[in-house]
């Protein structure tokens, strides 16, 4: 079962729809004690792909160390990020993952969410680039000041504000500009591995089209199959290659966090540690996590996908690739 389509979730979507934002004006007053005149903001933010292990590495985070992060209550009362914020960190210390999803969905109200409502309202950050529904540059900067004031409230050198948005692959330098100083993860996944994940979720589905889609792709889908996730796997790992905010980024491999987690989450502990920020642990991970890896001799989907792959890379320039830690 669909636990999106559950009933739970359906009437989660019908609160959304009502006008909180209303409310608001009660909330300000909290935001008297948030200090905007810090150089750094006190969030980590992970950048990925679709399919490529963000819902894993988010949930490691938020079991293994001590963080504020976007919970389904939170993106529930997007429009009450105050509110929504109470509620979510009262749960936050005592939430533990069993480390499963469905298609990047966490059950539970203290489940970590993907927030797309949370996000496309807050700073116009939407799964494509359909500018009809971008707020207007005004109004986003606003909405942007006051999230960030939020930000602040709740997030603190010993409790940092995390979120794991895939929209935000599509504009991470928007985020750079709404949250400086954050502490920013690149998750990389291997090309091939990744592009054939997104098809078998492209193939159990009966869209055309899976998650996050970048302008660069359009009219992709009209092509083959193959075609379409290369193209999605390239275009938005090239992305995060180009934008400005590329060298402040931490670069964690998900092949390397599922065959050692506790090290490699040592690392988000370290560069948070850079910031000023002191992360204490919480809860023990497991040893491993299982992962699939791309077989270029004997699958065929994966041979024609590496084959589109390199065409792109051969008209548009290499992707940038990932050192593993030792």
């Amino acid at each position: 079962m669909d636990k999106r389509q559950s009933r739970a979730v359906r009437i989660a979507r019908l609160i959304q729809k009502l006008p909180l934002r209303l409310l608001r004006v009660f909330e300000w007053p909290f935001l008297l004690f948030a200090n905007m005149n810090k150089d750094t903001t006190p969030a980590i933010f992970i950048f990925a792909l679709p399919r490529s292990g963000s819902t894993l590495t988010y949930q490691s985070i938020c079991h293994g160390l001590s963080v504020n992060y976007l919970s389904n209550i939170w993106n529930l009362l997007y429009q009450l990020p105050i509110l929504g914020g109470y509620l979510s960190s009262k749960r936050a210390s005592h939430h533990k993952s069993d480390f499963t999803s469905q298609h990047g969905f966490v059950s539970g109200i203290d489940g970590p969410a993907e927030g797309m409502v949370f996000w496309s309202w807050w700073l116009g950050c939407d799964l494509s680039e359909d500018l009809k529904s971008t707020p207007s540059l005004k109004k986003m900067n606003k909405r942007a000041k006051y999230l960030r004031k939020v930000v602040t409230f709740f997030g603190n050198r010993k409790a940092p504000f995390i979120t794991a948005y895939l929209g935000h692959s599509l504009v991470p330098d928007r985020v750079d500009n709404a949250f400086p100083g954050s502490v920013f993860i690149r998750l990389h996944r291997e090309p091939v591995a990744n592009a054939l994940s997104i098809l078998k979720s492209l193939r159990q589905g009966e869209s055309s089209w899976f998650s996050v889609k970048p302008k660069e792709c359009e009219g992709a889908e009209k092509e083959s199959e193959h075609f379409a996730v290369a193209s999605q796997v390239y275009w938005l790992n090239k992305r995060l290659d180009d934008a400005e905010c590329s060298n402040k980024m931490l670069s964690i491999s998900y092949e390397a966090l599922c065959e050692n987690p506790c090290k490699e989450i040592a690392r988000v502990v370290e560069a948070c540690e850079k910031h000023g920020l002191s992360i204490s642990k919480k809860f023990p991970l497991p040893d491993k996590f299982s992962y699939k890896k791309a077989d270029l001799n004997a699958d065929y989907d994966a041979i024609k996908i590496k084959k589109e792959l390199d065409k792109l890379e051969s008209k548009y320039g290499k992707l940038r690739e990932i050192t593993r830690s030792h």
